[in-house]
């Protein structure tokens, strides 16, 4: 049947302008002509937007911010067991080719997980204490850097070592040759023997406020920041809502009155010291607010008082006499380690000898010629010249310098760069106290997560044909709709996941062995940021390099050269990563432009912190490719992958779950059962 033709014209595009048509036969006398209005196509209002869809991920999208706190047990439990699923079905297909047998996959997955834990036992028992101990060491001594001195020196190894660098060139040029004989014809070894002292009692005494530092900080209470806290900064933040405040506290005071059987608030206000009370208890009120570890202020208000309680600490102990007790047994502890002699390392002379030239030191330049003269010169003339050379280096780089910032705008950019050292050493103090308190956690999540792995691993059939069940249920609909979809991210997830693992350990290995060979300190938690930051694209080489980069110059006798060959090396790493282990074992599989990496990136680490930076490109990859362009990733994203699934679940799992319990052998217990072709590259991954 034909349309009607008015029907016909209607359906017709439009233009805007309006046409009139001749008259005729069609066109009675006497009658107004007939005006027809043209449509004009516009591509955008043909869009229709599938609501359904987009209100059932948008809740999908909201539960999971929702569950963000719950990240690392829902990650470290899918990981584990997407890798251990995997391991078994390669395992049991080695044994049994073509053949799938329950009972079998589930003993290797009791033996994988032993071997897991045992792993993980003797991988924590030999690196956990010690990433804790320089954890703490390192917190300890940014808590105790001075901003100022920690600029200076900064600016000496930089900006001083490039202006000495551009006055004298190098050892070979004749401006060096000729300022080095200058020194040793008018000054002398002495006056080198006399700088290099200066670095060392600097180095012995930094070091020493470090170690205590960490003693200090092992030593402090949680009852301890609370009382800090309740003196010293409660009050602050009581007198900026105090009216707020007080309400609270009374109404409170009421509730707990009715089943403590507590005076009324009437007649406790009556009472002459209500006030003090009052004051009290919103003073730990407050400290419970703030204080709780969930709190976002709790970092900062723990770091500060790290560093306050550790000041204090050490003006005391710097006022008493146990100084000297504790100070020489910290320099015979040096004496006995098998570092090199000089700054930074084994102290050149014995104690007693050391006190000695100390006050002489701290007399002048003649006091301490006159102390020195007994002392043994080097014996041989290389000697004597790379302590020359040494003084020499030093002496005019410090002289340059403070020739260069005596300018009115370098002193300004000093101060504003104290001020920004300051912020980001508090800042980094509160990260890396933050990170310890969390860290003490991951133990028990970790501990949940594999029970979660095993639980699910080893019942991984009856799970998936139960996940399968939802297809003929009253949520249909929702299961057709998201299962595909979170079915395809779980494996580009895993997969991706699993091979930047393998990525990971390359990397945090080549680091290990060339932070060693270097000579950079606390080298094993600097790899672990190395290992955590090999998961983030793009930007994980530059947050992994920064800390590498500031120990190698912020540690004692620690030069701007060895911050070079460092960020050298990591760029070395970086090379051999790109270049041969992402293409043979990532491939494209998360292939973006670097712009788009580090959108996405900055997006995720606002929303989601860590776990952004970690998810958020295999998420817009999974967007971009299977939402937006709906294209296929082979083995990882395909158009139906729940195909394979249901094909492994309508094999014979119920009578391999009932064989042991009826006596069944053969093909009806899954030892003969064959498996369908195709079906096992799906639960492979499942």
């Amino acid at each position: 049947m034909l349309p009607h033709r008015g029907l016909v014209k209607l359906m017709q595009p439009m233009s805007a302008t309006p046409t009139t048509p001749q008259a005729g036969a069609d066109s009675p006398q006497g009658t107004p002509p007939l005006v027809h209005v043209k449509m004009v196509d516009r591509p955008w209002a043909r869009i229709r937007l599938p609501w359904e869809k987009v209100l059932i991920w948008g809740l999908f999208l909201v539960l999971v911010y929702a569950l963000r706190h719950f990240f690392f047990i829902i990650f470290m439990t899918f990981i584990v067991s997407y890798i251990m699923r995997s391991v078994v079905r390669r395992i049991s297909r080695f044994v049994l080719p073509g053949r799938e047998n329950v009972w079998l996959e589930r003993g290797f997955t009791v033996a994988g997980f032993a071997v897991l834990l045992f792993g993980l036992y003797m991988a924590g028992n030999y690196i956990g204490p010690e990433l804790y101990r320089q954890g703490t060491a390192l917190f300890a001594r940014v808590t105790q850097v001075e901003p100022e001195k920690t600029l200076n020196e900064i600016l000496t190894k930089t900006l001083g070592s490039y202006l000495f660098q551009r006055k004298y060139g190098g050892q070979d040029d004749p401006r060096y040759k000729a300022g080095l004989e200058e020194l040793r014809q008018g000054e002398g070894l002495v006056k080198a023997e006399y700088l290099q002292f200066q670095l060392i009692v600097e180095s012995l005494e930094e070091r020493f406020k470090v170690d205590e530092a960490g003693k200090i900080k092992a030593r402090l209470t949680e009852k301890d920041f609370e009382a800090w806290f309740i003196r010293l900064k409660a009050p602050a933040v009581y007198a900026s809502g105090r009216d707020a405040y007080i309400a609270r506290c009374e109404e409170r005071y009421e509730q707990a009155a009715v089943f403590a059987g507590l005076p009324p608030l009437a007649e406790k206000r009556k009472e002459p010291d209500y006030e003090v009370f009052r004051e009290q208890k919103i003073l730990e009120m407050i400290a419970r607010e703030y204080l709780d570890r969930t709190s976002k202020d709790y970092g900062g208000f723990r770091a500060e008082w790290d560093t306050y309680a550790v000041k204090e600490a050490l003006a005391a102990l710097a006022g008493s006499g146990e100084y000297e007790r504790r100070f020489r047994e910290h320099y015979e502890r040096l004496m006995r380690s098998d570092a090199p002699v000089g700054p930074g390392g084994k102290p050149p002379y014995p104690y007693a000898r050391f006190v000695e030239l100390k006050t002489a030191h701290e007399k002048g330049m003649e006091a301490f010629l006159a102390a020195v003269q007994d002392v043994a010169v080097p014996s041989s003339e290389e000697d004597r010249l790379t302590q020359a050379r040494a003084a020499f280096e030093l002496k005019e780089t410090r002289a340059l310098l403070k020739e260069f910032s005596e300018g009115e705008v370098f002193k300004r950019m000093g101060e504003t760069s104290s001020t920004y050292v300051e912020t980001g050493l508090k800042a980094l103090a509160a990260w890396v106290q933050g990170t310890i308190a969390y860290v003490v956690t991951i133990p028990i999540q970790l501990a949940l997560s594999l029970l979660l792995s095993l639980f699910i691993t080893l019942d991984i059939p009856r799970l998936r044909r139960g996940i399968l069940s939802l297809k003929q249920s009253r949520v249909q609909g929702l299961f057709e709709e998201i299962a595909p979809g979170l079915y395809n991210f779980g494996r580009l997830i895993g997969r991706a996941f699993q091979a930047q693992g393998v990525i990971a350990i390359f990397n945090t290995f080549l680091t290990f062995v060339a932070i060693r060979a270097l000579g950079i300190q606390n080298e094993i938690f600097l790899c672990a940021l190395v290992f955590l930051c090999s998961f983030i694209p793009v930007l994980g080489v530059v947050l992994s390099s920064v800390p590498i980069a500031i120990m190698a110059i912020v540690q004692p006798g620690g030069p701007l050269l060895l911050a070079l060959e460092a960020l050298a090396a990591i760029l070395v790493i970086h090379f051999i990563e790109t270049s041969g282990l992402n293409p043979k074992i990532l491939g494209d599989m998360l292939h973006l432009h670097p712009v788009l990496v580090l959108a996405v990136l900055a997006i995720g680490q606002h929303f989601f912190r860590v776990w952004g930076l970690l998810l958020a490109v295999p998420v817009t990859v999974f967007i971009i490719r299977c939402v937006i362009l709906d294209e296929e990733i082979p083995g990882l994203i395909e158009q139906d992958p729940l195909a394979k699934v249901s094909k492994a679940a309508a094999a014979p799992a119920a009578a391999q779950d009932a064989a042991p319990q009826l006596g069944l052998k053969g093909e009806a217990a899954g030892v003969g059962a064959k498996v369908p072709a195709g079906a096992g590259a799906g639960t492979g991954r499942g």
